[in-house]
């Protein structure tokens, strides 16, 4: 039985292991609109801001309050890049 078990096991990574990559993404647009450019700007400066501050977190602050800062910065990273792509900016 444990065999048997192993047997499935193996054969399910073996399997997993040969999964297809996923489709690449779209390309983004090369020409963008002046409200487009203006956005994608915006979201560059505080993606940049966020990243400021996730730099200069751990300056004279407690662990706690570091991770805090940390992980609130990354979330608003994500949502910035994620963002940036639903608009179409080469970030």
């Amino acid at each position: 039985m444990k065999h048997v078990a192993l047997g499935v096991l193996a054969t399910g990574l073996a399997a997993a292991g040969c999964a297809p990559y996923p489709p690449p993404l779209a390309p983004t647009p090369l020409v963008l609109t002046a409200e487009q450019q203006r956005e994608c700007a915006a979201i560059r400066s505080e993606l940049a801001r966020q990243e400021t501050i996730a730099a200069y977190s751990g300056v004279m602050t407690t662990p706690l309050v570091q991770g805090a800062v940390l992980i609130n910065a990354s979330n608003v990273i994500e949502s910035l890049r994620a963002r940036a792509a639903l608009a179409g900016c080469p970030v």
